[in-house]
């Protein structure tokens, strides 16, 4: 907001500082000054006044409070000077009808008669001119001059064109359209409030007035608005018909429900000096107060001659504090005569209370309502630059070990070994991924007010974004091996949304076993290498429309536990993504890897004989799976056979129904060189074994590890 030094100085008793120090000074006890700029013989800051103190310093006079409060200075206190024609009220030119009191609780006005709409004299152009304001004629610039003076938005109707002589605030009918000042034209629904005659809207409540009761220089008598519009309901019509204005910017963030009244009374009394005309007034008219010092003051003190409607309460807010527990908080020695100082300028009230003080703040510091708020308006004012760094003394605790942290880290240090990448993907998809995915919808958690339509639900798979991330990387690089760490969400019956964190990865151009691989040294890596097995994966009828090829995929196993799967990707989903080849992948859940590991793994010296390695391959029909050919080869070779490892599937120039798997074999003890009878004989073993289950051995090769 701008703000004019000249204009601050006409509020505060004593000389301010120069321009320079009092943007320092606000910047450091209330609002950063972004800049200074020199206008003609004045200064104009431009103030960031923060939201939750929009209500009270969107204006001059909050500005001049803050000031007088930092520099132990005084509100000059003037008197409102309006002369009402008592033969004469309101109430005889105009009524109010408020048909929405939730998003208007109060409605004032009052009617100035005969006045001369004309230019503006140079004095108030010029203060106008200077903060950016356009000047109108003498009637709009006195209510925006009162506007940028105490806060309230106000404004101003030519009553003759008012029909039915009635002002009804009510909700606009779908479809209304008002044509607004400055040729504006917009369509409204019934979410926005308007002012409204018994014929047409006059103008969008809190935003812009209309052109049909303009003020214009026929103008002779004119009806001025101030009133108090919900914040929520200001912001949502603004924002929806694109329309942000001075006014509705002050309604926005909520504007102090006590000033309605009297700056309808400052800017009925400046529009008398400044056009002429005479104020309708009451024959029994409640003393005012003087505009700048008494903000609390009740709604009744500004009633004079205004025809209102509406009402507004307010129980003013108070707080329960000690001295000591404000210089705890703040890690001051503050005298206790300070801070009550402090609270006495800032227009807390403070009394005596069982154990310590209450202090109630002033109906305009509607951002104040605890302790916390109480000792950083004290921290502020005596100046946060005044309190000294001191390190705090406590007693450090460690944390308790998160598994899930320690496992996760393990996970992604182990995969970016293998030449993964971690990725991180929004928690949000729209329809076009559950479309190319076949998910029901039905099953997808829906997010209530999503930023766009692509982000309409919540993920149910983290391959979803995995995969829509090689279609985009499949562009520039081949070697594509990507994985992610996060949450999915699926919605149960009854609404209830299930939230389970997944690892899952890629690969591109890759064949299933080289995922195999993959799984079993993150598994054996992380602790859970015993019992782990491979299923055949049988999806269901809606499953096989998804992520899965089922012909190509298995269920990864410790016992009867589920812990994942790896497979290829759906070729249809592939075809969606314009992806040229395969991909495999894996998901396991984590919170099973987490409960399935073993965090401390058990010491194996290195055996100091030499390894026998041999290789065989076994044809066997089409239909049997490799790990039922792998527990037999590894039952039968005992404990001496250490390892056994797949290397290679050939299917090619076979008979039908047929393929030939490939296994390295590795022989080794740890209390002596084993001979090549004892190898021959666990080896006689193996292939006896493999006959007997009708399968063929193919092959055999032998070497020697030293």
């Amino acid at each position: 907001m701008k703000i004019s030094y000249n204009w601050l100085q006409e509020y505060i008793s004593g000389k301010l500082p120069k321009p320079e120090k009092v943007a320092e000074i606000l910047t450091m006890h209330s609002f950063e000054v972004e800049a200074v700029e020199k206008v003609g013989k004045d200064s104009v800051f431009d103030i960031a006044v923060l939201p939750n103190r929009a209500h009270d310093c969107l204006s001059h006079i909050g500005i001049a409070k803050e000031l007088t409060t930092i520099l132990k200075s005084r509100i000059k206190k003037y008197e409102l000077r309006i002369k009402e024609d008592s033969k004469t009220k309101t109430s005889d030119f105009i009524s109010i009808e408020i048909r929405d009191h939730e998003r208007c609780p109060l409605y004032s006005a009052r009617v100035v008669l005969n006045v001369k709409v004309g230019p503006s004299p140079k004095w108030l152009k010029e203060r106008l001119e200077t903060l950016g304001q356009k000047s109108i004629n003498n009637v709009v610039d006195a209510t925006n001059y009162v506007m940028l003076e105490t806060g309230q938005p106000l404004h101003a109707f030519d009553l003759d064109k008012i029909d039915g002589k009635k002002i009804i605030v009510r909700p606009a009918r779908d479809g209304e359209k008002i044509k607004t000042l400055g040729n504006g034209e917009y369509v409204l629904n019934k979410k926005d409030l308007v002012i409204a005659d018994t014929k047409d809207a006059l103008a969008i409540a809190g935003v812009k007035g209309g052109v049909k009761a303009e003020v214009t220089g026929e103008t002779k008598n004119i009806i001025l608005e101030s009133a108090y519009f919900e914040s929520s309901s200001v912001r949502a019509t603004s924002k929806r018909i694109g329309l942000r204005t001075d006014a509705s910017a002050r309604f926005e963030n909520g504007v102090v429900p006590t000033l309605t009244t009297g700056a309808l009374d400052r800017v009925a009394g400046l529009i008398a000096e400044l056009a002429g005309g005479k104020v309708a007034g009451a024959r029994h008219t409640m003393p005012h107060r003087a505009i700048g010092c008494d903000d609390s003051a009740p709604l009744s003190a500004f009633a004079g001659g205004a025809a209102k409607a509406g009402k507004v309460k307010f129980s003013p807010v108070r707080m329960f504090f000690t001295p000591d527990g404000i210089n705890k908080l703040l890690g001051t020695d503050i005298s206790d005569k300070e801070i009550f100082a402090i609270l006495k300028r800032l227009g807390f009230s403070v009394g005596k209370a069982k154990n310590g003080y209450m202090a109630t703040a002033p109906e305009e510091r509607v951002d104040v309502s605890i302790f916390q708020d109480l000792a950083e308006e004290v921290g502020r004012v005596y100046g946060f630059e005044n309190i000294s760094s001191v390190l705090p003394e406590s007693v450090l605790i460690p944390a308790l070990p998160n598994d899930e942290l320690i496992v996760s880290d393990k996970i992604k240090a182990i995969l970016s070994g293998v030449g993964f990448c971690e990725t991180y993907s929004r928690s949000f998809v729209g329809d076009k991924y559950l479309d190319i995915f076949s998910f029901n919808k039905k099953s997808a958690a829906t997010v209530s007010n999503p930023m766009s339509l692509d982000h309409k639900y919540l993920r149910p798979s983290l391959l979803f974004h995995l995969i829509g991330n090689v279609a985009e990387n499949v562009k520039h690089q081949k070697n594509i091996r990507l994985f992610e760490i996060g949450d999915v969400f699926l919605l149960e019956n009854r609404g209830k949304v299930l939230e389970r964190t997944i690892l899952a990865g890629v690969v591109f151009d890759a064949e299933f076993y080289e995922m195999k691989g993959v799984s079993d040294l993150l598994l054996e890596k992380i602790g859970i290498d015993r019992e782990v097995w491979y299923d055949e994966y049988a999806p269901g009828p809606e499953e096989e429309k998804q992520v899965w090829h089922g012909g190509s995929t298995a269920e990864v196993k410790v016992g009867d536990r589920i812990i994942g799967r790896i497979g290829e990707i759906n070729p249809r989903v592939l075809r969606s993504f314009d992806i040229p080849k395969r991909v495999v992948a894996f998901e396991f859940y984590v919170k099973d890897l987490v409960e399935l590991a073993e965090e401390k793994a058990m010491y194996q010296p290195i055996s100091k004989f030499p390894a026998v390695e041999r290789d065989i391959a076994v044809l066997v029909p089409a239909s049997v799976k490799v790990d039922d050919v792998q527990q037999v080869i590894e039952i039968a070779g005992g404990e001496l056979l250490l390892d056994s490892d797949l290397f290679d599937i050939y299917e090619e120039n076979l008979e039908a129904e047929q393929k030939s798997l490939a296994f390295h074999l590795i022989f080794q003890s740890s209390e002596r060189t084993l001979t090549d009878n004892e190898i021959n004989g666990i080896f006689k073993k193996i292939v006896e074994a493999i006959k007997a289950e009708w399968w063929e051995v193919r092959g055999v090769e032998s070497r020697t590890m030293n």
